[in-house]
């Protein structure tokens, strides 16, 4: 082996390289220790053999790629400028001719009409191409900084849309709402007949769980959670029209009510006899039927109810059999909600709608499926300030995209946990089954528990941050907490002046307008840096969508340039080579 020696001709051979170690070790010592000296950054042939000077047929052959993308690009050209235009009318002929030829094909798509589809969007394609139409159609793929944006602002202006600024006193949250008034025109038409319904939407379950929010936040919550079934005789009155679930409902809310006002007495536990006052306080319900198949496959209809009525224990067994003998339709089963500000989703979950949506399978009712006490519903949004609509749901779907991105670790860790959970509660009902050592058994709760606390501080995590907003909900966004307020207007500033929402106020005397106006301009000037930004980027995404698809064109003189730089480049490797 021989080194050159930076700066001169000199070699530095092996003999040489023991001769200079000898001067501090022995020769034996240094030539065991060769490998070291192989595998440094003096060495070069431990990764193999010393590569050769490139000489100008291999440079052409690397250079292969480019040319066969070149031809390729230029194939493409020429094949779409030679390929002719076809309209709609001669796409439909050639469609129905496919078909007149295809007529022994039965019961299933035709080969020949799939092709025909292909075709014609492939020549839709080139035909886009040709008049050079590049934009994408699609604004998910560079959210609101351009389409979006400008289809938004296309708007302006228009009367029907506002965004309205709007305020819920008893839970102290607030929302910025893109509101569209809808014309007489486009109204439903009235219902008439019965009305059948197969499970909850969702603007059902977000009254009931709004109209439980309220209850907890100002009544105390709802305490009694009541499950009504229907003996054999009366699932017949109910499936041959003769009644309604609803009218069931309502008759015993009726005497439930008298009872809950007028007060009762009975002989409790302590086989004493008792007598409770009336309650003057408002009676506080809601309740959801539904009708699943039981076992047999046969419908079987019964009702969830929500009370805010409860009694002490030495009181509750005589209650029970009062409330069931009120019902007389079948069953009663009454419990206790240990947790009553979450007794909404005590409903929910009973109906399935919290594990499957609105999937769920409740069956097919005739009349109500719900109905919520008129004291027990939340009191409706008030509007504080209405404002020009502009671009603002531009702005609400960038809001929920970047909050998107941020929940979603938060929300992997949480199905993570969740999984987790259910596992150790598998784990636990079969170690009880097959009877584990106790010790076994207090593991897996320890663990069940521990995992709820997680799961339950990852969820305050996601609710911690006070703001709500989803893409796929381009007309609200909502905040809530104890600086709810502050939220939502520094989120109104920040829109007039880092995305150039108008912030036009509508609806209002001329010194409201002023003030809104010095807002603006206040606004405007404090987020000047991060709209010039704004505006640099979707001029950046503009030029991006615009430019051709197509490979650019070099010319010939272009070309043997750089040939000839390529060459000059292999020459001056291979002098420094040898």
């Amino acid at each position: 082996m021989a080194v050159a020696i930076a700066g001169g001709n000199a070699m530095l051979t092996t003999k040489d390289l023991r001769y200079v170690a000898a001067a501090v070790q022995p020769q034996d010592v240094t030539q065991n220790h060769q490998a070291s000296y192989d595998a440094g950054f003096l060495g070069f042939d431990f990764c193999g053999a010393r590569p050769q000077p490139i000489t100008p047929q291999q440079m052409w052959e690397l250079n292969r790629v480019n040319r066969d993308t070149d031809f390729i690009a230029q194939q493409q050209r020429d094949h779409v400028t030679n390929t002719p235009t076809f309209n709609a009318q001669s796409l439909r002929a050639a469609a129905a001719r496919s078909d007149e030829d295809n007529r022994l094909v039965q019961g299933r798509k035709s080969p020949t009409r799939l092709k025909q589809s292909r075709i014609a969007h492939r020549v839709g394609v080139l035909n886009k191409a040709r008049r050079g139409n590049t934009t994408l159609d699609s604004a998910e793929a560079f959210y609101n900084h351009d389409t979006l944006y400008a289809s938004t602002e296309a708007n302006e202006g228009k009367a029907l849309s506002t965004v309205r600024l709007m305020n819920r006193e008893w839970s102290g949250q607030f929302r910025v709402l893109h509101h569209t008034q809808t014309r007489p025109s486009d109204a439903p038409e009235q219902q008439s007949g019965d009305r059948y319904t197969e499970n909850l939407t969702k603007r059902a379950v977000t009254k009931i769980f709004e109209s439980g929010a309220y209850v907890a936040a100002c009544h105390g919550g709802f305490t009694t959670f009541l499950t009504l079934t229907f003996t054999p005789e009366q699932r017949n009155a109910i499936f041959s029209k003769e009644t309604t679930l609803g009218k069931e409902v309502s008759r015993f809310l009726d005497g439930a009510k008298k009872m809950y006002q007028r007060g009762w007495q009975d002989i409790g536990r302590d086989e004493q006899p008792f007598e409770l006052d009336g309650i003057e306080k408002p009676f506080h319900y809601m309740w959801v039927a539904e009708c699943p198949a039981n076992d047999d496959g046969e419908p079987n209809p019964h009702v969830h109810l929500l009370m805010n009525w409860n009694v002490e224990r030495n009181y509750f067994d005589a209650w029970a059999d009062r409330i069931e003998s009120l019902w007389g339709n079948g069953f009663a089963h009454l419990e206790h909600i240990t947790q009553p500000k979450a007794a909404g989703t005590y409903l929910i979950k009973a109906v399935g709608y919290a594990a499957k949506g609105e999937n769920a399978e409740q069956g097919l009712i005739r009349g109500n499926r719900y109905n919520i006490a008129r004291c027990s519903r939340a009191p409706a949004w008030e509007c504080v300030a209405s404002f020009e609509a502009s671009n603002m749901a531009a702005i609400i779907k960038e809001l929920g995209y970047k909050l998107e991105q941020w929940r979603k670790p938060l929300t992997r860790r949480l199905k993570r946990i969740e999984k987790q959970k259910d596992q150790a509660i598998a784990a636990k009902a079969i170690a009880q089954k097959t009877k584990k050592p106790k010790d076994h058994i207090k593991k897996l709760t320890a663990l069940i528990a521990k995992l709820e606390h997680q799961s339950k501080a990852t969820r305050e995590q996601v609710k911690s941050r006070g703001v709500h907003a989803t893409t796929n909900n381009l007309f609200c966004v909502a905040f809530d907490g104890e600086q709810a307020e502050e939220k939502a207007y520094d989120f109104l500033l920040w829109a007039a002046g880092a995305r150039g929402w108008s912030m036009v106020a509508t609806d209002a005397d001329d010194d409201y307008h002023k003030a809104v106006d010095v807002a603006r301009d206040a606004a405007q000037s404090e987020y000047a840096d991060h709209f010039y930004r704004f505006k640099e980027k979707r001029a950046y995404w503009q030029s991006v969508l615009h430019d051709p698809l197509t490979p650019p064109m070099y010319s010939e003189d272009e070309i043997k340039a750089a040939e000839s730089y390529s060459m000059m480049l292999v020459e001056q490797y291979q002098q420094l080579a040898a």
